[in-house]
């Protein structure tokens, strides 16, 4: 028996279309022309797509196919749509606040400039009307690594900043760093010394008015040498305290000096929980043997390396702890590593300490089955660097095709939303992993035109939104429910 799926469609008259989750409500955009006269038109909808508001801008007649594919983001809280005509270099922004309220528009926005601080700097992170960047330099002295504040100019005006402080970090053998959190008070950081005698994985704390260091926490006992990457964390904002999970390797299996990575075949990965209280102090410190199960078709000629990616890290009343995390596989020692699989792990309260619930760490080889193929330029469900020197971005590095878009346990189930790219249809598929009848399979949703500029939106754990511009002018928007 198929899996069936519950979709509700609705079609708008506009083309150059694109659409926006913002503030509860979705947002669908485009251009449409009636009676020789063409306009900039945006409708908000509920989930049920019920119209609840509208806006439209005139656009002097010029033709639907003299601009190109609207598209938008919701920077500082505000609803910001981007129109741009093919002929110019110059874009119009439309600004509305969260009540759908029409701001600003702002008009002859050079492209080059259109929101200025995302082209020169990287890492960045965003927090109200700040933004947190961290940038680095090399000269003969080695690399200099600086976190930058800067605020929003004007919410009137195209997304322009002014510099607040610098924050310089230690010039000596920092290797990463990486913004995580941000608030009012503070901005926390995890950072890699690669040697010397602050060798190791940090968190900072700094305060995001002054830009000062209040404390350092070295995520390694002294005189240790294994290495704690960076998987996620949580922050309890009534007791302040801050718990940090991720994977941690030995020496043995990761040398950050000696650049040498030897983890395949292993028998189980090592998770680390960490607990750090306000002042900065380490409340407790556990390591965590997940073991490794491969499936049974899996050669043993075959070297296999995993690492795993943190989502979401949860603690209960009883201090009991769960967390999801997405596993990448490489099977060929290159610096490529491949979506193999998402699960959720439990560390029950023990008495005083932290047990982890049986649960094994492998592959899903209807997921490998569903994207992977032989092309090396093939980027789906994969995440590679350059080199050794970079592997703890790994596990904090956006993923440039990612194949799984949404996870969830149902029914004590686990259940995928995939997606893939494929170069050869030049399509885009949108397929399920779920059981049925006891048995996993895999079910098409939809495979789609790129020409059709689709549009995917997760609205929440049980619905997802598709629109796609299709003949006759005509956007088609589906909700469906899996």
């Amino acid at each position: 028996m198929p899996i069936i799926f519950f979709a509700q469609t609705k079609q708008f008259n506009l083309t150059k279309s694109n659409c926006q989750l913002f503030n509860g409500s979705i947002y669908t955009f485009g251009i449409s022309s009636q009676n020789k006269n063409t306009a900039c038109t945006i409708y908000k909808l509920n989930q049920q797509l019920n119209i609840t508001d509208s806006f439209s801008v005139d656009l002097n007649k010029v033709a639907p196919d003299n601009f190109l594919l609207l598209y938008s983001d919701t920077l500082h809280g505000f609803l910001n749509v981007y129109l741009q005509r093919k002929d110019k270099k110059l874009i119009t922004v439309l600004r509305f606040n969260k009540l759908f309220e029409h701001v600003v528009t702002i008009d002859n926005v050079d492209v080059a400039r259109l929101n200025s601080i995302s082209n020169f700097e990287n890492e960045l992170f965003y927090y109200k009307n700040d933004v947190y960047t961290i940038k680095n330099q090399i000269d003969t002295s080695g690399k200099q690594f600086y976190l930058n504040k800067y605020t929003l100019k004007s919410e009137l005006k195209n997304f322009d900043y002014e510099p607040i402080w610098q924050f310089p970090f230690e010039r000596k053998n920092i290797n990463s760093a990486h913004i995580f959190y941000t608030d009012s008070n503070l901005v926390l950081l995890y950072v890699n010394v690669l040697s010397g005698a602050k060798s190791g994985q940090w968190i900072l704390k700094i305060n995001s008015k002054t830009g000062k260091l209040i404390r350092g926490t070295k995520l390694n006992d002294k005189a240790e040498t294994n290495t704690y990457q960076y998987g996620t964390f949580l922050l309890d904002t009534a007791t302040k305290t801050l718990s940090f999970i991720g994977q941690r390797f030995t020496e043995s299996q990761f040398n950050q000096q000696a650049n040498k990575l030897t983890i395949s075949n292993s028998p189980f990965a090592s998770i680390y929980l960490i607990e750090i209280d306000s002042a900065g102090e380490v409340l407790s410190k556990q390591d965590f043997k997940l073991p490794i199960n491969e499936p049974k078709t899996t050669s043993k000629k075959i070297t296999i390396n995993y690492i795993l990616k943190f989502n979401s890290l949860i603690k209960s009343r009883d201090g009991s702890f769960s967390f999801e995390s997405d596993i990448y596989k490489n099977s060929d020692n290159s610096l490529c590593y491949f979506y193999a699989n998402t699960a959720v792990y439990n560390l029950l309260q023990d008495e005083e300490t932290l047990m982890l619930e049986r649960a094994t760490l492998s592959s899903n080889l209807l997921i490998e089955k569903y994207y992977f193929n032989n092309d090396k330029l093939d980027m789906n469900g994969k995440l590679c660097i350059d080199s050794l020197s970079q592997f703890e971005t790994l596990f904090y590095k956006r993923l440039t095709l990612p194949v799984k878009i949404q996870f969830k346990i149902h029914d004590d189930n686990a259940n995928w939303l995939l997606t893939r790219s494929d170069i050869k249809k030049n399509s885009i598929n949108y397929t399920i992993l779920r059981p049925e009848n006891k048995i996993y399979q895999l079910a098409k949703i939809d495979e789609i035109l790129k020409q059709k500029d689709p549009c995917f939106i997760p609205i929440n754990s049980n619905l997802f939104l598709i629109a796609t511009q299709e003949e006759g002018n005509k956007f088609q928007l589906k909700i469906t429910e899996w």
